[in-house]
C-alpha cells in the first residue's frame, strides 16, 4: 500500500538540499532506479531507508510518512518543542517570583525533569499550558 505524498516529500528534501536524484540516490545508498521508484510514489520507502533520511538530513519520518507539516517536522515534534518553551518559561517566571537563586545547570534540571515527566504523562498537546506553580515548586525544592 502507497503512502500518499511520500514521494513528493522525499523529492521536496531532495530540493531543499539541491541534489540532483543521482546525488540523492548515492547519499542514501541506493540506485538511482530504486530512488526514482521512491520519488514518483512506486514503492514505499523501507525502515532502513527512512533511518538514513533522518540521519543525513534530520527529517523526522513521521513527516516523511504523515506529511502533516510543511515545516519536515512531524506535528508531535512541534507540540514538543511548544511544550518544552512554555515549561521552561514557566519555570523562569517561578524562580522569579519566588527570587530564588538557582544555578543555570539546576534551573534546567527541573526543566528537563518536568518535560519527561509530561511526555510520559503524554500531556504534550496544544493546549496544554504547562506545569502548575505547585509541581514546579515541588521540583525546584529537590534540584536547588
Amino acid at each position: 500500500m502507497a503512502v500518499v505524498g511520500l514521494g513528493n516529500r522525499l523529492a521536496a528534501v531532495r530540493n531543499k538540499f539541491r541534489l540532483s536524484q543521482e546525488e540523492m540516490s548515492q547519499r542514501l545508498g541506493i540506485s538511482r532506479s530504486a530512488y526514482q521508484n521512491y520519488e514518483r510514489g512506486q514503492r514505499d520507502l523501507t525502515a532502513q531507508l527512512l533511518l538514513v533520511i533522518y540521519e543525513e538530513f534530520d527529517v523526522d519520518p513521521l513527516w516523511m510518512l504523515e506529511g502533516d507539516t510543511e515545516t519536515g517536522k512531524s506535528r508531535h515534534h512541534e507540540e514538543a518543542a511548544i511544550a518544552y518553551r512554555r515549561i521552561g518559561i514557566a519555570v523562569e517566571r517561578r524562580i522569579i517570583e519566588r527570587g530564588l537563586t538557582v544555578t543555570p545547570e539546576k534551573k534546567w534540571d527541573a526543566i528537563e525533569f518536568l518535560f519527561d515527566e509530561a511526555l510520559n504523562a503524554d500531556t504534550l498537546g496544544p493546549e496544554t499550558e504547562g506545569p502548575d506553580t505547585t509541581r514546579i515548586d515541588s521540583i525546584l525544592r529537590l534540584v536547588s
